[in-house]
């Protein structure tokens, strides 16, 4: 895929088979100053059977530091319990 705002092709760094969780991640990457981007997004929200699940994409360079990042940033469920 291509961001068309910078005429740049996107990498997929993480899929999702949920749209909440794929929401977060983009979220999380964004607010570290991520440019990130969901694949197939509208379709899964009119019809979610019909799409394959979400791809979160960012820019080649930035791929590693924000896989990074998602790894940093998951949260320990054990905190939880």
């Amino acid at each position: 895929m291509m961001d068309e705002s910078t005429g740049t092709d996107l990498v997929t760094i993480r899929q999702f088979g949920d749209m909440s969780e794929a929401l977060l991640a983009k979220g999380c990457l964004e607010a570290a100053g991520f440019d990130a981007f969901l694949t197939d997004l509208n379709i899964a929200r009119l019809d979610w059977p019909l799409s394959r699940g979400l791809r979160l994409q960012v820019k080649p360079e930035d791929a590693e530091a924000a896989l990074a990042e998602l790894d940093d940033s998951a949260l320990d469920e054990s905190q939880f319990r």
